[in-house]
């Protein structure tokens, strides 16, 4: 599908120095099954003009391995990762098609997103039907063997990729339940607890309860809180809540990412400063935010 035309400034000067440095680990881009804001050198071309260091491409649907190393080329001056997201299109719980990312450089595996269990609880709204297509026969993916609390075999290798290949792990959209127990068995696994992040929990408080959340953080994850959730025209969800999840669960263990592309929302880029200038007019100090839009992302991607 054909994205959305993008407007990429054209002044060679910093737009605002809140961005400097900045990393987003959650961008969509075209082309997509869906319509975005703009295709990945659009959105690279734009952090690089505002600042920022590095990012994170990620599709539901596809690896963003290729997308990655291709606007390397065509975008100097950031530093841009991949995802492969464990979706039926991309094989599921796979290894072999795991691994085939790993070799094209994959930086993040991501668990089942529309796919999983949990999305497939919950309601059938805009956000679903956008992506049924060719769902027809196809059961959600489950992470545990059937009837059984043990993590699918397949999954278990993928967790050992993760950690022998010093890749991050991404939750996707398990519930937070599903969440703690991966987890819980990628740490014992060896995985380092600062290369797993929870995806945009302020989006699913019926089940990122403020003391489950607060269980991840005392694992040493990081929460990845989403601009996207607060977008009037996708999420909804109050910004404060976003703002009160870091005042209770504490800032050193978030991170901030737009979760952007939609083409209802800005510009990635611009969505980053617009979130992180919400959250400083609902209290969160300037150090937080560096710290949660530079510090901790570098950690989670090993930049630092």
């Amino acid at each position: 599908m054909e994205t959305m035309p993008a407007f990429v400034h054209s002044s060679t000067m910093k737009l605002s120095d809140l961005l400097e440095g900045a990393i987003d680990l959650h961008i969509h881009s075209g082309p997509d099954c869906v319509e975005r804001w703009g295709d990945t050198i659009d959105i690279a071309r734009l952090a690089v003009e505002m600042g920022m260091r590095a990012i994170v491409f990620k599709d539901h649907f596809r690896p963003t391995t290729h997308k990655a190393l291709l606007t390397r080329r065509a975008v100097p001056g950031i530093e841009l990762f991949a995802l492969h997201a464990c979706n039926h299109p991309c094989g599921g719980l796979n290894y072999r098609c795991v691994m085939m990312s790993v070799e094209e450089g994959v930086k993040v595996i991501q668990m089942p997103t529309m796919d999983s269990v949990f999305q497939h609880s919950k309601p059938r709204g805009h956000l679903f039907t956008h992506f049924l297509f060719g769902t027809e026969g196809y059961d959600p993916i489950d992470i545990y063997n059937p009837g059984t609390k043990e993590l699918k075999d397949d999954l278990f290798r993928i967790i050992e990729a993760v950690r022998k290949y010093d890749l991050v792990l991404s939750n996707g959209h398990l519930s937070a339940d599903e969440t703690i127990g991966l987890f819980r068995k990628a740490i014992t696994m060896g995985v380092k607890p600062e290369r797993c992040m929870v995806e945009h929990p302020n989006g699913s408080p019926e089940s990122f309860t403020v003391d489950k959340m607060k269980t991840m953080a005392d694992m040493g994850v990081y929460l990845n809180i989403s601009f996207n959730a607060v977008n009037p025209l996708f999420g909804a969800r109050h910004p404060r809540e976003a703002a009160d999840i870091i005042k209770t669960i504490g800032a050193e263990h978030c991170t901030l990412i737009t979760d952007g592309g939609n083409h209802l929302a800005p510009a990635p880029a611009e969505g980053m400063r617009v979130f992180a200038n919400m959250l400083m007019h609902l209290g969160v100090p300037r150090k937080d935010i560096d710290l949660m839009i530079r510090t901790s992302p570098a950690k989670v991607l090993g930049l630092d």
